[in-house]
């Protein structure tokens, strides 16, 4: 099978996303809110309060991917510095099939299978797969945080277990599932109906870290555009370290030459 360009890039959306600014001290209260107490901006000082925040992280995740066309299974090491750089390496059977980094403005991949290089500006992944552009929004999905372009325009709706905020009259029109028991992110939805695209992701398996804070080990995302074909993605997170600087190293051989 050979590894096209543009599934690697997909795969780092799934990746992108973990926000790791100053590590959250706030201490975590469970229990339901009285009603009365329940409002938007309540319910987001609560989303705002479970957010990872760490400098650095680093995570080794399972990936299985399926987009119709092709699928197949790897793993991926995840390295992340708070608003700098993202970085990954993907792996079958122990040989790294392609290197990835993505910094502010730009996503560089390796692809180790055909001696290739690519550059793109971060607008690429928005254009084709219809996820988040910044770099704070890829690293807040990687984490599990909730990816807001406007909080202003949020609604609440009590639905029994679980809120649902909604966010309509923007481009892009969002939905978040969140716990009443806990304020846990279960699922984001972003649906740019201009542009034919929408990504769906539910976070499951919530778990502690290293540094005693709540972590979502399963992702399931699922990307549609009108210009690629459905895309189905499962991350199963494991190894996670929010304490040491990561060594991140970014190279281009000469022999490399840049895909077309």
């Amino acid at each position: 099978m050979k590894l096209t360009i543009p599934t690697i890039l997909i795969m780092v959306g799934l990746f992108l996303g973990l926000s790791f600014l100053s590590s959250c001290s706030a201490t975590r209260k469970g229990g339901k809110v009285a009603k009365k107490e329940m409002d938007t901006d309540f319910l987001l000082k609560q989303l705002a309060r479970q957010m990872l925040q760490p400098e650095w992280f680093s995570a080794r995740t399972n990936i299985d991917y399926d987009d119709g066309s092709q699928s197949f299974s790897a793993t991926a090491t995840i390295r992340l510095r708070r608003d700098s750089l993202l970085w990954l390496s993907i792996k079958k059977l122990g040989f790294e099939l392609a290197r990835v980094q993505v910094t502010k403005d730009s996503v560089y991949v390796l692809d180790r299978i055909n001696n290739e290089y690519t550059i793109e500006g971060l607008g690429y992944l928005s254009e084709s797969f219809g996820l988040p552009a910044s770099l704070t929004q890829l690293q807040d999905v990687i984490l599990g945080n909730p990816v807001f372009f406007d909080r202003k325009g949020l609604k609440i709706e009590p639905m029994g277990p679980s809120y649902h905020l909604m966010g309509r009259g923007m481009p892009v029109e969002s939905d978040y599932w969140v716990d009443a028991n806990g304020f846990l992110l279960r699922k984001m939805s972003f649906n740019d109906k201009a542009n034919g695209q929408q990504v769906n992701m539910l976070l499951e398996e919530y778990g502690e870290t290293p540094d005693n804070q709540k972590f979502s080990y399963l992702r399931r995302l699922e990307m549609e555009s009108r210009n690629s074909e459905k895309a189905k993605v499962a991350m199963k997170f494991s190894k996670l370290d929010t304490e040491a600087p990561k060594n991140i190293r970014f190279e281009i051989p000469d022999r490399y030459t840049r895909a077309k």
